[in-house]
């Protein structure tokens, strides 16, 4: 009878998230800089995964909304190591998004991991991913107005 409960025990803390398979969560800095605008409006930062919807401004995996009246800030992400591309949106008029024009365009400051500079199309995970490790721990993104 006690190998049962033993056994059943062991199942329900695997089951429900208790096992010491899970990723360890590390921190990430992430610098913001040529904050231009510093009217105390939002910036909106997003990390995305590989298989997520890079970079549409709605559809992150982890995100935060932070307040801005200087010219750069830093925030800081608990996430496990891996490969990740962030998109930051400076909300300049307080509409909670990311404004664009007829074609597209972002009418508002933005900025992308390694400080990826679109040339006639939005970019593609690839092309902003950086790997997050205990060696590379922090990283700078220049707004582009």
């Amino acid at each position: 009878m006690k190998k049962i409960t033993i056994v059943t025990c062991l199942f329900l803390l695997s089951t429900f998230g208790f096992s010491q398979t899970q990723p360890k969560l590390s921190k990430l800095a992430i610098t913001i800089t040529n904050i231009v605008n510093k009217n105390d409006k939002n910036l909106i930062i997003g990390i995305y995964r590989k298989d997520d919807s890079f970079p549409t401004f709605n559809t992150f995996w982890k995100n935060q909304i932070v307040s801005v009246n200087s010219n750069s800030t830093t925030i800081y992400f608990e996430v496990p190591y891996g490969e990740y591309a962030i998109a930051v949106s400076h909300d300049v008029n307080g509409n909670k998004k990311l404004d664009t024009n007829f074609f597209g365009i972002p009418k508002e400051p933005f900025g992308f991991s390694n400080n990826f500079k679109p040339k006639m199309s939005k970019p593609e995970f690839n092309d902003c991913k950086f790997t997050f490790s205990n060696k590379n721990s922090a990283i700078s993104i220049n707004l582009i107005d």
